[in-house]
């Protein structure tokens, strides 16, 4: 499942994965994300890997993914909560190609990842 929405009476966006994911799940978050995007300077992303699943990510989802580049341009940090080590892995690989501030922090590090977004 992939799930996003605006923090109340913040400029941080959450997103939620979790499990499996397809194609219209990406599609309804590219489109949240890029109005929360364009309504918000500046704007953070928190993002949640508690249970995701890899190999349950429709190939069709991939792609609409892909079609999201762009949208990072706009962000002006990003704190990444997860207890996977090939995903803060990969994360901290992919800092080096995007504008954005990234962090990445354990699943029991909400607070820090949302005072870090805050600060």
């Amino acid at each position: 499942m992939l799930t996003g929405r605006q923090l109340p009476d913040t400029h941080i966006f959450e997103i939620d994965y979790a499990g499996a994911v397809d194609a219209a799940e990406f599609i309804a978050l590219r489109d949240a994300l890029a109005a929360f995007l364009d309504a918000n300077d500046p704007a953070d992303i928190l993002g949640i890997y508690s249970d995701l699943d890899l190999t349950k990510i429709e190939p069709k989802a991939l792609w609409e993914d892909l079609k999201s580049a762009g949208l990072e341009k706009k962000v002006r940090r990003a704190a990444l909560l997860t207890g996977s080590l090939m995903l803060k892995t990969l994360a901290r690989g992919a800092s080096h190609f995007i504008q954005a501030d990234v962090r990445v922090f354990g699943l029991d590090e909400r607070a820090a990842a949302l005072e870090w977004l805050d600060s």
